[in-house]
């Protein structure tokens, strides 16, 4: 009986592998279907909206690492390494895209890396209000 309040009082960590795997699977289904029509939009596509999802994947594998009030220094630790590493790796992607691949639209990377972030905002509220 205590072991089952003590579960339903706990914050469980958020299950984001699905939202992740959504955005993946939306990501290739819209290169693939710009490949037909021009090479360089697509991979411009592709490059945007892994930029988004490598730096998430990152974070959420730190900052859920640890949960619970006992290890709250541990969390807060984590939260904060997780973010600095995805700011630093998402610096990183942008700059790396920018100094190595040309040609590149523009236009449709930004656009790309824009519409992956409000996707993985919708898929975490959507998966949020299922718990």
């Amino acid at each position: 009986m205590k072991q089952q309040a003590a579960n339903s009082n706990s914050i469980g960590k958020p299950a984001l592998l699905p939202a992740f795997a959504m955005q993946l699977i939306v990501l290739l289904l819209i290169f693939f279907g710009f490949v037909v029509v021009d090479l360089t939009l697509a991979y411009s596509i592709l490059l945007g909206g892994l930029i988004c999802l490598a730096p998430n994947i990152y974070f959420t594998r730190w900052a859920f690492r640890y949960s619970g009030a006992q290890a709250a220094s541990e969390v807060a630790r984590s939260f904060y390494r997780g973010e600095a590493g995805k700011f630093v790796l998402t610096v990183c992607l942008f700059a790396g895209v920018f100094i190595a691949i040309k040609p590149l639209v523009i236009e449709a990377f930004f656009l790309m890396y824009i519409f992956m972030m409000v996707l993985n905002w919708m898929l975490a509220l959507r998966l949020s209000k299922r718990r």
